[in-house]
């Protein structure tokens, strides 16, 4: 006669096993494929629902690394952080995307939405220049790198306004020295304005002022 013990304890160890694994089935979700992620971050991309798009691109990125849309993945994050207003995050991720990328077709578009990073930051800080002028070079640099694409149509739009912004941070400090009553520096101001910025409706003004301060 078989021993009571002996004879079941096969058939309990198996069924420790599959309760075991059903349990871990239950509890740890299949990875998504590559075509669910990228569904799903483009989702939350076009939801506007940015900081979860960019993590699921980069889940895209990290758990398949040879995909046919990393270059996608890698705009998208970019994208998703200037749209988001994470200009830090942007730039830094748009120049990732230039060393990464150095001949993709979409480069007009990262340079034009580069310098657009810096022209909208320019706006949280009027009184000081220096992103307008970053924002200027950037459109610039474009203008002459693709000079045959609709981004440098539109970078030559924002190469104007660059430089009328600069422009009318030049005439406020001249009207500061005017009303201080020191009008040589006022009037080499104003010049400054006219020389540099000579297409700008603020140059012509700053040339009337000169005309009036000069009588």
């Amino acid at each position: 006669m078989r021993h009571p013990s002996l004879s079941t304890q096969p058939l309990a160890a198996a069924t420790v096993m599959l309760v075991a694994l059903w349990t871990l089935s239950c509890s740890a979700p299949q990875p998504l494929t590559e075509p669910d992620l990228l569904a799903a971050a483009n989702f939350n991309f076009e939801d506007r629902n940015f900081p979860v798009a960019v993590e699921q691109y980069r889940k895209l990125l990290d758990e398949h690394p040879f995909s046919g849309q990393s270059e996608r993945a890698s705009l998208r994050i970019a994208h998703a952080h200037y749209l988001n207003r994470d200009y830090d995050k942007a730039l830094v991720a748009f120049s990732d995307f230039e060393r990464l990328y150095p001949t993709s077709r979409e480069l007009p578009f990262v340079e034009y939405t580069t310098g657009m990073c810096h022209l909208d930051r320019a706006l949280m800080a009027e009184r000081d220049p220096s992103a307008v002028e970053r924002a200027l070079r950037q459109f610039e640099r474009l203008a002459r790198r693709h000079s045959r694409s609709l981004y440098a149509r539109l970078a030559a739009y924002r190469i104007s306004e660059c430089k009328e912004r600069l422009a009318r941070h030049e005439l406020r400090i001249g009207e500061f020295y005017l009303d201080s009553d020191q009008p040589e520096a006022a009037q080499a101001r104003l010049r400054y304005i006219v020389e540099q910025y000579t297409d700008t409706d603020t140059a012509r003004h700053a040339a009337s002022l000169i005309n009036q301060t000069s009588d």
